[in-house]
């Protein structure tokens, strides 16, 4: 069985949604004139809160406008380097001078450096033709030597 939590709802005259005065007001009596004064002391604060926020965003912007100017003239300078490129390609001389010297000293280079081992090599092999009976001479004296 359930019991009412609030008997005296029950017993009340004025209907549910009705608007009821209270019993003693609770209101606390303010000072109209303080309460101006500590409305505009948070309005300053606040406005100053404002000005420090602004003037942060301001130089970040400047910052952030510095670095995306350099990084455009970066980007600028790749791009004109790649249609630099682009019309000696079109002309027929995509290599440069520079290069190109470079390569042909270092295909000559080696070149000279392979005919040089060629030289050799080939100095060797006669060197081993001419001192192969020496060779075959003296391992027959060694065998003699062993067998004895």
């Amino acid at each position: 069985m359930e019991t009412n939590s609030r008997p005296e709802k029950e017993a009340s005259t004025s209907k549910q949604g009705q608007y009821r005065p209270r019993r003693k007001d609770t209101t606390p009596k303010v000072n109209p004139q303080l309460a101006v004064e500590l409305v505009y002391q948070e309005l300053k604060r606040v406005e100053a809160y404002t000005k420090r926020i602004e003037d942060a965003t301001a130089k970040k912007m400047e910052m952030d406008r510095g670095s995306l100017e350099s990084a455009e003239n970066r980007l600028k300078n790749v791009l004109a380097e790649f249609e630099r490129q682009g019309n000696r390609m079109k002309n027929g001389s995509y290599v440069d001078k520079k290069v190109s010297m470079y390569s042909i000293l270092c295909a000559v280079f080696s070149l000279l450096f392979a005919c040089l081992m060629c030289y050799l090599w080939v100095d060797a092999a006669k060197d081993r033709d001419n001192y192969k009976r020496y060779y075959e001479y003296f391992q027959e004296m060694d065998k003699q030597k062993s067998g004895e």
